[in-house]
């Protein structure tokens, strides 16, 4: 008798633990996410004078450009050409990033597969001076596991997700965004989504404020899967497509669920094909205003993604 009832105490016990540690409160939004940001919020400000600009640079091919010198690489900052401090290859910054699953309700048949390909990625993305949080959105944003070195806890993260809800892609990347605003290294925000925005409180230009902000860049796969999304496919440019190209990033679309584990391939290749810019300003003004970049390369041919802009620090 004793050993029955000390069996079933364990396994109500395990059933508890196992509810505690699968268990994620939604991440709250600040009161005031909706609309734009006031400039005179100090708490937006987060970067430092000096200014990082992650740079993919393609040939006509598409094939990642890996050999550019530093000096190939020219950045002007509102039209007025300024001074790289440093051009670092990504093998020598570390990366901070945030991988965002959305389990909505439209994702439901393919949950799964998404699930394993997103682990799948983070193994071999993942080196030993990285750290990458995991986060699930619906209608709400869960934090799953915090920035970690830990490729077994972020697998864990993964797990016990299930589809329901609608899609708040806004207030996902604005709280990834959030989270690695005090990080160094390469900020990366990986958003896997069919790509429509439907509930957030954020806007679409507060969250690319806060992306901004945060120096981060925005990357998606969107599955767009024509037997159930046929609507969606005919409405691009998508939600998610707005945030990548605008910072920097690009949404690789797939057309089947057996494509998953290939576009995250493609995204691991990106990544490490970054180029990461940094500079000082020649602009001292602390006024908090939006300042336009474009990177140029001095090579014939190639192609050139990075971010269009950033906010300046403000006293």
């Amino acid at each position: 008798m004793k050993s029955l009832l000390r069996g079933s105490l364990l396994a109500i016990l395990g059933i508890f633990f196992c509810a505690v540690t699968t268990y994620a409160q939604a991440v709250p939004l600040p009161p005031d996410v909706k609309g734009k940001p006031d400039e005179d919020d100090r708490s937006f400000i987060v970067r430092s004078d000096l200014v990082t600009v992650l740079a993919a640079v393609n040939a006509a091919t598409g094939q990642p450009v890996l050999n550019l010198r530093d000096d190939e690489f020219e950045i002007l900052e509102n039209g007025v050409p300024q001074t790289l401090n440093k051009v670092g290859r990504q093998d020598n910054v570390p990366l901070r990033l945030v991988v965002m699953l959305d389990t909505s309700l439209s994702v439901r048949n393919r949950l799964k597969l998404e699930q394993e390909a997103a682990i799948d990625f983070l193994r071999r993305t993942l080196r030993p001076n990285d750290r990458a949080a995991f986060y699930s959105f619906n209608h709400d944003v869960y934090l799953r596991q915090d920035l970690t070195d830990s490729l077994a806890a972020l697998e864990a993260a993964t797990r016990n997700l299930d589809a329901r809800g609608a899609t708040a892609i806004f207030d996902a990347a604005f709280i990834g965004a959030r989270r690695l605003a005090t990080e160094d290294g390469r900020r990366v925000i990986v958003i896997v989504s069919d790509g429509q925005n439907t509930v957030s409180k954020a806007t679409r230009d507060r969250a690319l404020a806060e992306i901004s902000r945060t120096d981060a860049v925005v990357f998606g796969i969107c599955p767009l899967i024509k037997t159930e999304y046929d609507a969606y496919i005919k409405q691009p440019p998508n939600d998610l497509e707005l945030l990548a190209s605008q910072t920097g990033g690009r949404v690789i679309t797939v057309s089947s669920p057996e494509e998953i584990m290939n576009g995250f391939t493609q995204l691991e290749a990106e990544l490490r094909a970054q180029y990461v810019l940094s500079y000082y300003s020649s602009n001292d003004a602390r006024d908090g205003k939006f300042r336009k970049i474009e990177v140029r390369v001095k090579r014939p041919g190639v192609r050139i993604r990075a971010r269009n802009g950033y906010y300046a620090p403000q006293d």
